[in-house]
């Protein structure tokens, strides 16, 4: 489990390259892609241009964590809670208090297993490794499915295959959404 994120191993996080936190206005922290918005504007740094522009996209982990964020939840994340979670309040909550990582390009699509979210571990470090990952990871594309694919896994940019880790069960999980 990660020491800053729950769910996000520590090796496995990329901050976005913003250099100011949206909500506190902190310069000189690492920042996280998140799309949300605020949820009580006098505990922002700026109340003003919090109450009057109350969408976020880049935040430090302290405001992620700080519960006055919420994620823009959507559909997709909603059904997978539905479906997939035991509490999903928990669930839903726990959502909002990690970045938007990792780069999900068509939909986001984060596993749970055991009812709860997985482990986000990274991307395939090299080529070799991703075309071996069908043989040792259970694919997920908004639920778990069956890989079915002629072709080895050979993504435009490793990004596009990411990995994720039951924190129950150990059991290895990777979606792959290509450009």
């Amino acid at each position: 489990m990660g020491s800053t994120f729950l769910y996000i191993a520590d090796d496995a996080m990329y901050p976005c390259g913003g250099t100011e936190c949206h909500h506190c206005e902190r310069q000189n922290v690492p920042i996280f892609t998140y799309f949300g918005h605020i949820v009580d504007a006098k505990l922002a740094k700026n109340p003003q241009l919090a109450e009057d522009e109350p969408d976020i996209d880049e935040l430090c982990a302290d405001c992620i964590l700080s519960g006055n964020v919420r994620k823009h939840l959507i559909d997709e994340i909603t059904a997978t809670i539905n479906r997939f979670a035991y509490d999903k309040t928990a669930a839903t909550e726990a959502y909002h208090r990690f970045p938007d990582i990792p780069l999900f390009m068509q939909y986001r699509d984060w596993p749970i297993c055991c009812g709860d979210w997985c482990e986000f571990m990274g991307c395939p470090s090299a080529y070799e490794e991703s075309k071996r990952i069908p043989n040792i990871h259970a694919y997920w594309e908004r639920g778990p499915v069956a890989w079915k694919s002629e072709f080895d896994l050979m993504p435009e940019s490793l990004r596009e295959v990411s990995l994720f880790r039951c924190q129950e069960c150990w059991r290895m999980w990777f979606t792959w959404q290509f450009t």
